[in-house]
């Protein structure tokens, strides 16, 4: 007996075993019409059986009991199916609606920063000028000068103006340095 002899055996053999199981399945009793409409999760015994309990001998050629979980009944006006399916599509909506709030939230902020901004950039110029509020134009280099802490005579000299006018623009500098400081 030859390799190709043995291969064709097992292909018969296999074929045989195949054709014995798809003959058991098909002495599977079907559910009855009644018990279709049963109670989710409701097993079905063999007929000739009482409360699914089969005896030994009653059992079949292989001994084994085939029992089905039957699925819910299908009511048309309170079907699960239809109700996930609006559930999925609602959630769907929402988070889509979620993204357009976080994209339109960030928008803001990013609008809001801007307009900050704007306000910063002029409050920091006035900040930084050399001359105060209500300060006159031709005393703001001396006015610098004394916040530098030049001498009278220097920024006189400097800035084109008497001793005692440079005398004035340092008492208003020091003033205006106890006014920050006392402010702060």
């Amino acid at each position: 007996m030859g390799l190709r002899e043995i291969i064709l055996a097992a292909i018969a053999l296999l074929a045989v075993y195949i054709g014995y199981q798809l003959y058991r399945v098909s002495r599977v009793p079907r559910a009855p019409a009644s018990a279709a409409s049963g109670e989710p999760g409701e097993t079905i015994a063999e007929p000739g059986t009482a409360e699914g309990k089969v005896d030994e001998d009653e059992a079949g050629e292989a001994g084994e009991l085939y029992r089905f979980d039957l699925p819910p009944p299908a009511v048309a006006s309170a079907s699960p199916v239809p109700d996930a399916f609006q559930h999925e599509l609602e959630v769907r909506q929402l988070r889509r609606e979620l993204e357009q709030q976080r994209t339109e939230l960030a928008d803001l902020r990013r609008a809001l920063d801007e307009l900050r901004e704007q306000i910063r950039a002029p409050e920091e110029q006035a900040d930084a000028s050399v001359a105060p509020r209500g300060a006159s134009p031709e005393y703001d280099e001396a006015l610098v000068f004394a916040r530098r802490g030049l001498d009278a005579e220097t920024i006189a000299e400097r800035c084109g103006i008497t001793v005692a006018e440079a005398e004035l623009v340092q008492s208003l500098a020091r003033s205006q340095a106890g006014d920050a400081g006392t402010a702060a």
